[in-house]
């Protein structure tokens, strides 16, 4: 398949596993950075995520936080309960700004 070259493009959701736990940490950095490097914006699909800790959640902050600079747009097309009482637990929702809940105004 060809890369896309412009920088608003938009490629399929990126599915985070269903474990998002220490161990998963640093597949996740290198994911999120490669397709931070891409320049594209990015979708994330957190629906599946059924296990997270702060190992993790750091890694999803920094890339956020990393995605700002670069003036990357970051969205979000799903997050499970899991993935949202962990970012609420540690404080880091303006951080990690997650899809409002179907429904919920």
């Amino acid at each position: 398949m060809a890369k896309k070259s412009s920088k608003d493009a938009t490629l399929a959701p990126l599915a985070l596993e269903a474990d998002l736990r220490i161990g998963a940490a640093p597949a996740l950095r290198d994911t999120l950075l490669a397709a931070l490097n891409a320049g594209a914006a990015i979708q994330l699909d957190g629906t599946a995520v059924a296990q997270v800790d702060a190992a993790a959640l750091q890694v999803l902050a920094a890339f956020s936080r990393d995605a700002r600079a670069a003036s990357v747009a970051v969205d979000w097309v799903g997050a499970s309960d899991t993935l949202r009482r962990g970012v609420t637990v540690l404080g880091l929702n303006a951080l990690i700004e997650l899809p409002a809940r179907a429904g919920v105004n």
